[in-house]
């Protein structure tokens, strides 16, 4: 297993933040990308290969809707490649 850092400026990036914003835990809220709560926002904590499926996670401290810790993930796109990884580390 590798932990990987996604390239901000990849197509993968947008597609990761566009699909956090439209989660369910979102709704509704003015700014989803973000889910702003006394300072504490999303925050994309890296992603994870298996063989040739990505994971990426994201973590919020604070949730707005929840008052507390929320952790969420999503497969990578259908288009994902190499080429969108920033760093790479072996586990």
């Amino acid at each position: 297993m590798d932990f990987v850092v996604i390239d901000m400026n990849s197509q993968e990036w947008q597609y990761i933040w566009d699909w956090l914003a439209n989660h369910p835990i979102n709704e509704g809220l003015d700014e989803p990308k973000e889910a702003d709560n006394q300072g504490a926002k999303w925050e994309y904590i890296g992603s994870y290969m298996l063989g040739s499926r990505i994971i990426h996670e994201f973590l919020h401290q604070m949730h707005p809707k929840t008052e507390g810790l929320m952790k969420v993930s999503v497969e990578g796109s259908k288009d994902f490649t190499s080429d969108y990884i920033a760093e790479k580390h072996r586990l």
